[in-house]
């Protein structure tokens, strides 16, 4: 196999050199990022697909479980839960040739499977590809197209699956696949609503759902399968939802009580943060999750040109300009206060924030 100079970044509009290792592989792994969600999930099964009607060997590891919402789309293609911890999986993990990672550009997004990956990479046995559309990307991955004008890893995915079918001079676009792909994009424009949502993002949903994918039914498994247990810690949180600094601040805490109290569990908490920002004069949301195992997950949403990204980076978290996230190691009680300092100073003078 002939492989790219290592580290090396490509414009999205290149896809020769990524084509060119995924089209040698033997054997592939795919994964996304720790808590996943639609955009990963469905790019992953995408290429799953076209890469299994290849005649490759194809596996998807993801770090942690699929959420609930999201399982419909296992019916597409399997997905493994990789916690590490059994050796058939770590012993599969090691024979692949080419693991590609999507919707993450940080080595830490992969979560239980980033030491086996590394092994692999040192011994010269594994190549990793990264697929992403998210900002200041780490160098840790053989190639790399990483491409922050995309709405969505699905969008860049769909130009992936375009250039492998022109030089192969074949349409790889089945329904299955079209469904996967329309998942990736719908969820991260936020239903088409996003900034980034272009007139190419409708076009390409266009001709997806006319070769097959049914649009409806993505919206009505993803946004209307709530559990009950969801619904109550919903309505606790609404409830729990405090507002800051003349308007400008949307800050809530979902305690491990109000999770065991409502039944609930991490992955109910995912389509909170949305509410957050309902109120015309926030101009950023906070939504906090303690975490069982101690941590404290952090989500961010903000409007106008108040770039959460650079508040997220600075505890070792990133994503999107104006849609964020991060991860602190310590107790909530110190996170909350620690954080509601820095939100505050950040939104008194973001181009002067220290991060």
């Amino acid at each position: 196999m002939i492989l790219p100079e290592h580290g090396r970044t490509l414009s999205g509009a290149d896809w020769s050199l990524l084509m060119d290792v995924l089209l040698d592989a033997r054997h592939v792994v795919l994964t996304t990022h720790e808590n996943s969600d639609g955009d990963g999930l469905g790019s992953e099964i995408a290429l799953a697909l076209v890469l299994r009607e290849l005649g490759k060997e194809v596996t998807i590891f993801n770090p942690t479980p699929v959420p609930p919402n999201y399982r419909f789309l296992t019916e597409l293609f399997p997905i493994v839960h990789f916690d590490g911890s059994d050796e058939e999986s770590i012993q599969e993990l090691s024979l692949a040739d080419v693991t590609v990672l999507l919707d993450a550009n940080l080595r830490d997004r992969m979560g239980s499977l980033w030491p086996h990956v590394a092994f692999a990479k040192e011994l010269g046995s594994m190549q990793l590809l990264c697929i992403d559309h998210h900002l200041e990307p780490d160098d840790f991955a053989d190639l790399m197209v990483c491409e922050c004008y995309a709405s969505s890893t699905g969008e860049l995915m769909y130009d992936l699956l375009k250039a492998i079918g022109e030089r192969l001079e074949r349409d790889l676009f089945t329904r299955e696949i079209s469904q996967a792909l329309y998942v990736a994009v719908m969820t991260d424009t936020g239903s088409f609503r996003f900034p980034k949502t272009s007139p190419y993002v409708y076009s390409l949903a266009g001709d997806l759902v006319s070769r097959g994918a049914d649009a409806a039914l993505a919206y009505d498994r993803i946004y209307n399968s709530l559990t009950p247990e969801a619904l109550k810690l919903l309505g606790l949180a609404l409830t729990s939802i405090t507002i800051l600094d003349e308007g400008h601040i949307s800050w809530l805490f979902i305690s491990r009580d109000m999770l065991k109290e409502t039944g609930s569990k991490l992955f109910d908490t995912d389509l909170i943060v949305q509410y957050l920002l309902s109120v015309p004069s926030v101009r950023i949301a906070v939504l906090m999750v303690e975490m069982q195992d101690g941590r404290t997950k952090a989500s961010f949403r903000s409007r106008g040109r108040v770039y959460v990204n650079q508040l997220a980076k600075k505890y070792g978290g990133g994503g999107h300009m104006n849609a964020a996230g991060c991860l602190f190691q310590f107790s909530s009680d110190k996170a909350q206060q620690v954080l509601l300092e820095d939100v505050r100073a950040f939104l008194k003078n973001p181009e002067s924030f220290n991060y």
